[in-house]
């Protein structure tokens, strides 16, 4: 950027002439020529090949290496550009659309859009995200570009299922209606904390096991049980295991594993806790009771009861998939 001169672009004049004045493209971005300036600062009003000059007049940076081209009006120049960027989209979608989703080897896909205010931006923010350190998600750029949010982008997103991220740069106000139109997420906050947040949403929650207590089985005897004394889960001939926790709590209600020789014989829940003839909530360590667990009537003298609860959380991103205790 040059003081009050706007985006300065250095251009090497490689065949005709470029004159102030001129409607140009450079990749994706155009503008009209307003100041040619050589070497030392002085203005020009045209440049002939091999001239290297600084043009002042575009309106958004073009990448390093671009191809600078005049057209004819302005709306040609809207068009080439228009043009490319659907091609761009139209890549973006192939690359995306057989890859969304999860991966098999088990990471999750984030399809993300970037915007940032230069190229010197973007070039770090994706230095960063190409280190971004998460065998849970990889974040797939589906288009990354210089300047404001816009209505395309937004189209863009949505058509493939990413968020918006825009670092130091404004959405343009119908692209803002769009968005919330469509319900797509727009990040406007530092590159590094949006990128978080969103990975962060599209990690799945996993599901652990907690123990919260054990008890051995120190006898079993059957009930037989009228209809109507029948609690759900329950058969005419209900097996009870007298027990004594050993270990934290049992609880009414709480999931159980049989283990039996070191091997886990069934699954299932705790339908009845009772000491002596009264219905509990809760025994403690070192207490006596009787249990009947749901449908299950294979209980032996010496089996384990491990009583445990089930949590979920949102493992880290940088959790190693299958590390979780």
């Amino acid at each position: 950027m040059g003081k009050g001169l706007g985006i300065l672009s250095t251009v090497l004049v490689q065949r005709g002439a470029l004159r102030q004045g001129d409607h140009v493209v450079a990749g994706q971005s155009w503008g009209k020529v307003r100041l040619l300036l050589d070497e030392e600062g002085a203005q020009l009003s045209e440049a002939g090949p091999a001239v290297p000059v600084r043009v002042s007049g575009m309106r958004v940076m073009p990448r390093a290496g671009d191809e600078l081209l005049v057209v004819p009006s302005e709306a040609r120049a809207k068009e080439v550009v228009e043009f490319r960027l659907l091609r761009a989209d139209a890549q973006a979608l192939a690359a995306a659309a057989p890859r969304r989703g999860r991966k098999g080897g088990g990471a999750k896909l984030l399809p993300a859009l970037l915007k940032a205010e230069s190229f010197g931006s973007l070039e770090a923010a994706r230095e960063g995200l190409s280190h971004f350190p998460s065998t849970r998600v990889e974040l797939k750029l589906v288009r990354e570009g210089v300047g404001p949010v816009t209505e395309s982008d937004v189209q863009l997103a949505q058509s493939v299922g990413a968020q918006v991220i825009a670092f130091n740069v404004p959405l343009e106000s119908k692209a803002a209606g769009l968005a919330a139109t469509l319900q797509v997420p727009v990040h406007s906050h530092s590159i590094i904390y949006a990128l978080v947040d969103a990975a962060k949403a599209a990690i799945e929650p996993v599901v652990e096991a907690r123990e919260t207590g054990q008890a051995e089985v120190l006898e079993v005897f059957t009930l037989t049980l009228n209809r109507k004394d029948r609690a759900v889960g329950m058969s005419k001939h209900t097996a009870v295991a007298g027990s004594r926790v050993t270990d934290g709590q049992a609880s009414a209600g709480s999931a159980v594993r049989v283990v039996r020789g070191g091997e886990v014989t069934q699954e299932g829940d705790v339908i009845s806790l009772k000491h002596f003839k009264q219905e509990v909530r809760t025994m403690k360590k070192g207490s006596e009771c009787g249990l009947i667990l749901r449908d299950y009537a294979d209980l032996q003298s010496g089996d384990t009861i491990q009583f445990y609860e089930l949590i979920s959380r949102r493992p880290s991103l940088y959790e190693e998939q299958g590390s979780a205790k």
